[in-house]
């Protein structure tokens, strides 16, 4: 996600959750870190979370905005 923060854009991974149709239904407010109780679980979180690079980015205030903040 995209964020002005300070008056700066930022980018962070967050959460985001779908309907079935693809819209968007919630999001983390937070960003996510990677986390894992194993190496090979963080190696995997990290994996998947950088799949996050090949998707659209969201903008977070759009989102907010367009979904009265649902968080």
């Amino acid at each position: 996600m995209k964020k002005r923060i300070d008056g700066e854009d930022v980018f962070e991974i967050h959460e985001v959750y779908y309907h079935p149709d693809g819209r968007i239904h919630t999001w983390s407010e937070d960003p996510v870190i990677p986390y894992g109780e194993t190496p090979e679980e963080l190696k995997q979180d990290i994996l998947m979370q950088s799949g996050a690079l090949e998707r659209p980015v969201l903008d977070y205030d759009t989102l907010v905005t367009e979904h009265d903040d649902p968080r």
